[in-house]
């Protein structure tokens, strides 16, 4: 038998591993989940192939489908260790979405503290989405209605891989945010003025051998007042073989927004405007030709992430007005008007002036956590594809849990 002076010692270390530690307890993890279906009538028309009407039930309509795990575990002194893994789906057909990824919509970990801001490592979105969802009229959703038609890089549903966030709150109300991702993991094209060039997304763990971004952006609020502005830059892999010369020196894809809501009260305004130079970064339902020219997916336009495109003759101005107006405390009807309007003269665009948006939508909560809506959206020169028109009509449901 072994001695006392051994045993001892012993058992008290593998009830030690065995419980669990007192301050585990104060840690959590939440399960949490939305879905979102409904039915949708939409029609694309334009010149030869471009024509086609889809009718039936649609997924994710207003917001992405999505389920995913939070944790939070207490660090002291107000801070907080948190992750969010979380993962989007096609309700109607159970089937996995953000190109198989399992945990696609986000997958970080961090610190964190309560109105003191953030540190952040892994795939999350950058701060486009982040201080500008409020601010758009519909909220990131309901296709080719939000703000997002208009300004790429505001896409709610587009997220970065191996980004780094930094977001502080230096006073009440004010949000500073910077960010880096060492390769966003986007589908990238270059277009070299006659075609466009398809290349890799992969993560080469070498600083200059990925496509790589920097995300920035200022948000204050105060009282009825919000305003917004955001930095979004994306440079191309400098040794990779299919960059095209005229872009090793000056290709970077380059987008601002500067925005703002104000509650009046009876009525919420809501107003941005941006700039886009050397391409785009979010390229919605958008196939290039191999001559280079824009045609319209009718499966996936208005979807979730689309693609980057460099160009640097490729430019074009932003802007969206919108309104929400509140209907008592369960409903309010929404609308925006957004357009994109070329300034280039990239052979990548037929020339085309501006693609313009008119939209409005309708919601009903019958709890804080599901709600009934209706939209409808009528869009000209989608996707700068010239004689394109796009109309949809759709309604549907979203429960949270």
């Amino acid at each position: 038998m072994k001695p006392d002076y051994l045993v001892k010692p012993a058992v008290a270390a593998l009830c030690f591993c065995l419980a669990p530690p007192a301050f585990a307890q104060q840690g959590s993890v939440t399960l949490y989940g939305l879905v979102d279906s409904g039915i949708a009538y939409q029609t694309i028309t334009g010149a030869d192939k471009y024509t086609q009407t889809k009718f039936g039930v649609a997924s994710g309509m207003q917001t992405t489908a999505r389920w995913g795990l939070r944790g939070q575990e207490p660090l002291g002194n107000g801070y907080s260790l948190n992750f969010v893994v979380e993962s989007s789906l096609d309700l109607d057909t159970g089937a996995s979405l953000s190109n198989g990824r399992l945990f696609g919509l986000q997958s970080w970990v961090g610190v964190g503290k309560e109105d003191g801001g953030y540190f952040r490592l892994g795939r999350q979105s950058g701060y486009a989405p982040e201080f500008f969802l409020q601010i758009d009229p519909f909220r990131g959703g309901l296709g080719q209605a939000r703000m997002a038609f208009a300004f790429g890089a505001a896409n709610s549903n587009t997220k970065y891989s191996n980004l780094i966030k930094l977001m502080a709150e230096p006073v009440a109300g004010m949000k500073v945010g910077v960010g880096y991702s060492f390769a966003p993991q986007m589908s990238t094209f270059y277009f070299d003025g006659n075609q466009a060039i398809s290349t890799g997304s992969d993560y080469n763990f070498g600083t200059m051998n990925n496509t790589r971004l920097i995300t920035a952006g200022v948000s204050y609020a105060s009282g009825p007042l919000t305003l917004a502005a955001t930095y979004d830059q994306v440079m191309p892999n400098l040794n990779d073989a299919s960059l095209p010369n005229s872009m090793s020196g000056n290709a970077n894809i380059r987008e601002w927004i500067v925005g703002g809501k104000f509650d009046l009260g009876v009525v919420h305004l809501s107003a941005a405007i941006g700039q886009n130079r050397g391409g785009v970064i979010n390229m919605q339902g958008v196939s290039l030709t191999t001559t280079g020219k824009p045609t319209i997916d009718p499966g996936t336009w208005g979807g979730g992430q689309g693609a980057m495109l460099f160009d640097p003759d490729l430019s074009f101005n932003s802007v969206m007005l919108g309104f929400t107006l509140p209907l008592g405390e369960a409903s309010k009807i929404f609308s925006a008007w957004t357009r994109a309007a070329n300034t280039s003269s990239t052979r990548a665009l037929n020339s085309v002036g501006a693609q313009d948006a008119y939209s409005i939508g309708y919601q009903y909560d019958f709890t804080k956590r599901t709600n009934l809506y209706a939209a409808t959206s009528y869009a000209t020169n989608i996707g700068f594809t010239d004689n394109t028109k796009s109309f949809y009509l759709l309604t549907g449901i979203r429960h949270r849990f």
